[in-house]
């Protein structure tokens, strides 16, 4: 009995103390797919780096592993400094490998010199297709950039696989680093022009000989130095992932380098190698993407309080990014000239209520619409876009005039331009509401009648010019930063009740996909004047009413002021991103926009 248990113990201590532990080289981890033709000869090549393997000079490479998708015959293990070297620094043959992981016991351990890179391959026939393993999670690591090769060996040629090989390597040995972690990964990031801070994320592997209770991160944004103390265990061949979140900064791209400080309260030894790098690149203002969101409806519709309700809901919440366009069908409000209508729109949907966000994707405009508009304020946005809006002398038509620009070339654009008219404020129609009764309450629309005249309609259409297609306006190449512009006359529609109450929503559109682009809402402005705007543009500082009226947000960097139509200072507040001030009780407000002390714009608002 006391033999058996000196002997466990001799065991314990081999396996915890490290003289026997192996450390797993890799890139990606389990067998996601398969990739090659069918009855091919190929031998795939992994590579490690030499700031990869140094570590483990005096060690030995005693086991590869190899995932395969299908069976394989005729299989020789390589090792070689790198896969085009003719000559390999070891060969053995194996024979046959299922499917699944293979681990390949080297007859001789290959001995690591710490000098130089190492590739490690097999030679295999397979009868069908997609044989060779793939990992489905494509790796990040910092040193892992063109690891993955193939060789073609029938017509002796050389390709990448986009994903990373099923190839792993087992050191062991009496020279084993002992506390040492690799960042695997780091993400570059794409911020919005608002942002007042952004979170990188990034992952550690433990590929030292010992388990880590904890470890420290040294980050550097533009040169300055920060620390992340992380106080979580990481076992050996295991992964921990990590976020790092820094203040967003000027427009343009920065760079983070993130390096391994210690591990388990060790200072880090191999600081090169544990160094990784990635990008920030903070949007310039002027690339802020707007979204649509055209809603088709109806009087008749019993469920469609709940798209009132919901473009409500988004406005008050993206008041400078969101813009809702209501098109009834089937009923008086409808638009009952055909070219400027949105027929095409309403064809399209499959029922009521039903809203298309930037022509990309649909739902309900209540239950969906705060998904699809998360999911297009994502998309990158090349684009800016501006919309300008006069009365003619004697206010019976709009001009219009957009301005457009990329902040890349741009070489075989296919934008057209289409001027929405909507109005606000419509009263004296009666909406189906089959909230109405119930005791479920639901915004209010619970205590309206069934169907009631006791609503109020915005953003109504009112006609799309030239058509809901939109005007073709370029076709030659855009170079970057270099200004476009496309003008239009729209006679005021017929159906509108009050000029005063109308907008104009320019919407530039990619007619290969059909996708609107970008897009701007603004209200006409007599000639000369400083206009008064429910939401005003001067490119870099916008402000609008929000809060039915009784607030008044400011979106960009400045100082503002908020005065009532007697001068009377209400509200003034620095803002950095958006902010929201107090705004006069009933009549006009003057918002006066500053930096560096010098008056900028001074906005007029209803």
């Amino acid at each position: 009995m006391k033999r058996t248990l000196i002997s466990l113990a001799l065991l314990l201590f081999a396996l915890v103390g490290g003289v026997n532990a192996q450390v797993l080289l890799r890139y990606g981890d389990g067998i996601g797919n398969g990739w090659g033709d069918g009855s091919i000869v190929v031998t795939p090549y992994v590579q490690f780096p030499e700031s990869f393997v140094s570590p483990y000079a005096g060690n030995q490479i005693t086991r590869v592993r190899i995932g395969l998708c299908q069976p394989a015959t005729n299989v020789y293990v390589y090792i070689k400094n790198t896969p085009q070297d003719s000559k390999p620094l070891y060969r053995q043959k194996v024979g046959t490998l299922d499917a699944g992981w293979n681990d390949v016991v080297l007859d001789t351990p290959f001995d690591i010199a710490g000098t130089g890179s190492i590739a490690i391959g097999y030679k295999a026939s397979f009868a069908n297709k997609n044989g060779v393993g793939c990992s489905n999670v494509k790796f990040n690591d910092v040193n892992a950039k063109d690891a993955d090769i193939v060789y073609f060996n029938s017509d002796n040629r050389w390709t990448a696989t986009g994903t990373p090989l099923c190839i792993q390597a087992y050191v062991e040995g009496k020279a084993m680093p002992s506390d040492y972690l690799r960042i695997s990964s780091l993400a570059d990031i794409t911020a919005s022009y608002d942002a007042s801070e952004v979170t990188f994320k990034g992952s550690v592997r433990n590929v030292g000989i010992n388990a880590v209770s904890g470890y420290s991160l040294c980050y550097e944004l533009d040169g300055e130095k920060s620390y992340l103390d992380i106080d979580r265990q990481v076992d050996v061949n295991e992964m921990d992932s990590f976020t790092i979140t820094v203040p967003s900064t000027e427009k343009g791209t920065h760079l983070l380098k993130v390096m391994v400080n210690s591990v388990n309260g060790n200072t880090a030894t191999y600081l090169t190698n544990d160094t990784a790098k990635a990008t920030l690149t903070v949007l310039d203002p002027a690339f802020r993407r707007r979204v649509v969101c055209e809603e088709y409806t109806g009087l008749w519709c019993g469920w469609c309080p709940k798209g009132l309700v919901g473009l409500e809901l988004m406005k008050e919440k993206y008041p400078f990014t969101f813009i809702p366009i209501s098109a009834h069908g089937g009923d008086a409000l409808e638009i009952k000239d055909s070219i400027h209508s949105y027929s095409t729109f309403i064809k399209s949907c499959s029922g009521a209520p039903l809203c298309n966000v930037n022509r990309r994707a649909t739902g309900d405009p209540f239950a969906d619409i705060l998904m699809l508009y998360g999911m297009e304020q994502s998309v990158v946005n090349h684009v800016a876009y501006n919309v300008s809006a006069e009365w003619n002398e004697d206010s019976t038509a709009v001009n219009v005039t957009s301005d457009f620009f990329s902040d890349i070339d741009i070489p075989k654009p296919k934008y057209s331009i289409a001027y929405t008219i909507t109005e606000d404020s419509i009263t004296g129609y009666r909406q189906t509401n089959y909230y109405g009764g119930k005791s479920e309450e639901f915004y209010g629309w619970e205590k309206k009648e069934e169907i009631t005249d006791d609503v109020v309609f915005n953003d109504l259409a009112r006609g799309i010019y030239p058509s809901y297609a939109g005007e073709l306006c370029r076709t030659e190449p855009m170079v970057a930063n270099e200004h476009y512009t496309h003008s239009y006359n729209i006679p005021l529609p017929d159906n509108v009740r009050d000029r005063r109450n109308i907008k104009i929503v320019g919407q530039i559109i990619d007619s290969a996909t059909g996708y609107i682009v970008n897009a701007m809402e603004c209200k006409p402005v007599r000639k000369g004047t400083l206009g008064v705007c429910s939401v005003a543009d001067d490119s870099n500082v916008r402000v609008c009413r929000t809060g039915e009226g009784c607030r008044i947000s400011v979106e960009g960097v400045c100082h503002a002021e908020v005065y009532n139509a007697t001068g009377v200072l209400v509200d003034s507040r620095q803002v950095e991103g958006t902010a929201v001030l107090r705004a006069p009780q009933r009549g006009l407000a003057l918002v006066r926009v500053s930096k560096d002390g010098h008056v900028i714009k001074v906005f007029k608002l209803k």
